[in-house]
């Protein structure tokens, strides 16, 4: 059965455009599934496509050892899909050569940007589009989950966080039942091997085996790293920072690693999407801070595996965190490529997340609750900075009240 994608929305339009395309992200995330789903599309086309993986070794072969032979082959389709690019040897500038001697549209796909963006990016400038396909969303595990209710969210036509008109929200019986399938979402994650699995001990079983089989023994093969086991402890360590501020040295002492062998690692889980970090905004370096990154994970399924708490939002003291880390995601996914980051004081003041569109600014909080909470913090940014739209999400309610000019809009996390 295949769950449609919010990433067709975007791919689609481009499919009949020279530019190759590259599909990254992370392992069992649905990559190949969705590569088989562009064949069949540009297939329904009357286009000749051949599909492709670089874990078939002959064919990994052929393009590392005679890419002329590999050309031959190429042309004699419309559009070459070339799964696990990662593993090419030269991958980017064999890659370019293909394209400019070519009219082949060529889509690629692979799990590690520090790979396949690096490696094949620097070649490939104007001549590829990347594209991220993260494990699925809440609206995409509901589509499969309960088509009813992503129906009724889908014909609601709610996507625009900013725009979000609160007289369109659905009743109070359906909300709670939205509320509990995101309760599920937020403790299992997305990953579609585990979110199409219902008993929850076969749950447990695939996000382990994603954990440790397909992440970070990928990342040691891919990456030619000698062990993961300092990859795995900083990462079990991460897992109860979500939400907050990185501090290298309490890292390092948690990690026994060296400050450098620390920012490599890090950058490395970062790079493999395991964990994003984000920075502060700031306008005025004297009264806010500059430097320590905030942690999150790509996916709460397994950042939950990695505290080994599968336990539900109503049983933890970390439901508020994982709400924090869910509309990361969120807004990551929204606003993609702007850049998220958070904004602190030096006498604490904090809002969780600020977006600069469209040369104004947007904060957003997450008070993961169902009464009415505005924290002094948001009060001081919206005084200081005077943004027109503020958002606080929430565990179910919904309203809205101005705050001087600034709009303040109050919208249940399991909307987006």
């Amino acid at each position: 059965m295949y769950i449609h994608r919010q990433l067709e929305k975007e791919v689609f339009p481009l499919l009949g455009r020279k530019e190759a395309i590259a599909i990254i992200g992370p392992r069992q995330a649905g990559k190949t599934t969705f590569l088989g789903y562009l064949k069949e599309m540009l297939e329904g086309e009357s286009k000749k496509v051949k599909f492709i993986t670089f874990e078939n070794k002959a064919d990994l072969d052929l393009f590392n050892q005679s890419i002329e032979d590999f050309k031959e082959i190429a042309i004699q389709y419309d559009c070459f899909i070339i799964d696990e690019f990662q593993y090419a040897t030269d991958g980017g500038q064999k890659l370019k050569y293909l394209y400019d001697t070519t009219k082949v549209k060529f889509i690629i796909s692979g799990s590690s940007s520090l790979e396949l963006t690096f490696q094949t990016g620097r070649y490939m400038v104007g001549r590829l589009m990347e594209f991220i396909l993260p494990p699925f969303s809440f609206r995409e595990f509901l589509s499969y989950k309960n088509p009813e209710l992503f129906n009724l969210l889908e014909g609601k036509k709610i996507t625009d966080i900013v725009e979000f008109d609160h007289q369109k929200t659905l009743g109070k019986e359906i909300q709670r039942r939205l509320l509990t399938l995101f309760e599920e979402y937020a403790v299992y994650g997305g990953y579609p091997a585990v979110a199409l699995t219902e008993n929850k001990e076969e749950k447990y079983k695939v996000l382990e085996s994603i954990a440790n089989k397909y992440l970070l023994k990928d990342i040691q093969g891919v990456l030619r790293l000698k062990a993961t086991d300092d990859l795995w402890r900083l990462e079990k360590f991460l897992a109860g920072q979500i939400g907050n501020m990185v501090k290298y040295e309490e890292l390092s002492r948690a990690s026994g690693l060296t400050f450098k062998e620390l920012k490599e690692h890090l950058n490395i889980l970062e790079k493999t999407y395991i964990i994003s970090l984000i920075t502060p905004f700031f306008r005025n370096k004297r009264t806010e801070l500059t430097k320590n990154p905030k942690v999150y994970f790509f996916d709460l399924g397994i950042r939950n595996f990695a505290l080994n708490d599968l336990r539900r939002l109503t049983d933890r003291n970390d439901s508020g965190a994982m709400a924090e880390n869910y509309i990361y995601n969120v807004l990551e996914r929204n606003f993609y490529p702007a850049d998220i980051k958070y904004w602190r004081t030096k006498s604490k003041a904090e809002v969780d997340f600020i977006l600069e569109k469209e040369q104004a600014l947007l904060p957003f909080e997450v008070k993961y609750s169902s009464k009415k909470i505005i924290g002094k913090s948001l009060y001081s940014f919206i005084n200081k900075f005077n943004p027109p739209n503020a958002v606080i999400f929430t565990k179910d309610l919904v309203s809205e009240e101005k705050i001087g000019n600034t709009t303040l809009k109050f919208i249940p996390l399991f909307y987006f």
